[in-house]
């Protein structure tokens, strides 16, 4: 009879126990949600913002993200207080061997044009490739018309012994004797270099979304910009659109070939391009791989065959063809285009020591005039593409820091919740500790299995 009633009391407390269990479950599951329902709720807030329907809020968190970046430099170089005594020597050092005269001069003079000027190719291929569909078309408006600059100045001129870069620049050499030796690889190896750094460029300019989804894979955390592919890829084809599917087949090409993929869609013009570095580092793909593969596409194979269709497009054959083509059908075009390869011819012509304009009198150019517009159109969507995008990575690190706290505080539930469930169990059954704790590991796995989707 006192064994009946001892087992009954017993039943009655892991009842106590389980039904305790149970509301804690519930209330960590609301919570659950509620984080889940919040974090979409700023997500979708961010997908809204622009700069053109709230351009206050955009630009506060621009200035937002510019005091947080001079504040992180600032904190960057206290650190390390080597750089704030060893950049001002250096500088000093420099200025010093420029302002005593010497042979040597010229040559650090040589070397610093040679710097600036590379860079500034590479500079150009990371604005093409910066951000998500939004770089500048650096391509069409700086490298492809140096380059037809030079095959025309090599064509003009009958050789390539002129600069290319400084003042002397594209200033015909006088020939002894006339030389039809000018071919495409010639031009080609006159610009090779300035195509290479070029197209280095834009292999740089896609480590940055590499390393953040990198980063957000290994931290357990979900990237945005994933978060919509998966939910692409449990769509069915015949609801998406023709860039959808063209998406969806990089994304399988380059989780399955790996290397090569990345190789391919680096190697031709591909605009879809721009998510190889979310994908490659959500998979955690090496460094090496990634960024050996878009080195090889974009710097070497790339650059150098849309830099042989330029000097194609501009040589000496195709102009004339175009020439002749439009004096048979576009007679009114032809005589425009004939009296602008005549000035340019003259410009390339002038002599050493003589203005570059200073070629007599001129017409103003309305192609020139429409050039230069869509030039500043394109830069000033490009600066507040870069403002926009600045000021939403600030906002989402926001926001990052509220879903934060929130996990933190959902933390500290748990473990109280958890102390209670401790001190309230009954001492007869240690096998119901163990299965608690056991829930309480599994529902954590669960809850980060889902924070890295």
């Amino acid at each position: 009879m006192a064994n009946d009633t001892l087992n009954a009391a017993a039943r009655a407390m892991t009842a106590l126990a389980n039904a305790k269990i149970r509301e804690t479950n519930v209330k960590k599951e609301s919570f659950d949600d509620f984080i889940r329902r919040r974090r979409n709720a700023l997500e979708k807030q961010r997908s809204t913002i622009s700069l053109y329907t709230s351009p206050i809020l955009v630009m506060t968190y621009f200035l937002a993200y510019v005091i947080h970046q001079v504040k992180s430099a600032a904190e960057y170089a206290r650190s390390r207080k080597w750089m704030l005594t060893a950049i001002p020597v250096l500088g000093v050092l420099i200025q010093f061997t420029l302002l005593v005269e010497g042979a040597h001069k010229e040559i650090i003079y040589r070397v610093q044009n040679l710097v600036f000027w590379y860079c500034y190719w590479i500079c150009l291929g990371i604005a093409s490739s910066i951000g998500l569909g939004t770089g500048l078309h650096t391509f069409v408006l700086f490298l492809g018309p140096f380059i037809a600059e030079v095959t025309w100045a090599a064509n003009k001129c009958g050789n390539l012994d002129f600069e290319i870069f400084g003042p002397n620049r594209f200033r015909c050499q006088p020939m002894v004797t006339e030389s039809n030796s000018i071919s495409v690889w010639s031009v080609l190896n006159k610009v090779q270099w300035e195509s290479f750094f070029w197209g280095l460029g834009t292999a740089l300019g896609e480590l940055p979304p590499y390393f953040v989804a990198r980063a957000a894979a290994l931290s357990g955390s979900r990237s945005e910009e994933l978060a919509q592919l998966n939910a692409l890829l449990e769509q069915s084809p015949e609801r998406m659109t023709m860039k959808e599917k063209l998406l969806m087949t990089t994304h399988r090409l380059l989780h399955k070939l790996g290397f090569f993929g990345i190789f391919l869609f680096a190697s031709i013009p591909n605009p879809l391009f721009d998510l190889a570095g979310i994908i490659c580092g959500q998979f955690l793909i090496p460094f090496s791989t990634f960024f050996g593969a878009t080195f090889l596409g974009k710097a070497v194979v790339k650059s150098s065959i849309q830099t042989i269709i330029v000097i194609l497009l501009f040589s000496q054959d195709t102009i004339e063809t175009i020439l002749n083509i439009t004096q048979d059908h576009i007679p009114y075009v032809h005589d425009k285009l004939e009296n602008m390869i005549q000035r340019q011819t003259r410009m390339l012509r002038r002599e050493k020591g003589k203005d570059a304009y200073d070629i007599g009198p001129s017409n103003p150019s309305y192609i020139s005039l429409a050039w230069n517009t869509l030039f500043n159109l394109m830069l000033a969507y490009f600066a507040l593409s870069i403002i926009e995008t600045l000021a939403i990575s600030h906002l989402k690190r926001v926001h990052d820091q509220e879903i934060a706290k929130l996990k933190n505080l959902e933390q500290k539930m748990n473990e109280k919740n958890g102390d209670r469930t401790d001190d309230d169990s009954p001492p007869t059954t240690p096998m119901r500790r163990s299965t608690i704790g056991g829930n309480y590991k599994r529902e954590r796995s669960l809850g980060r299995g889902y924070e890295s989707d």
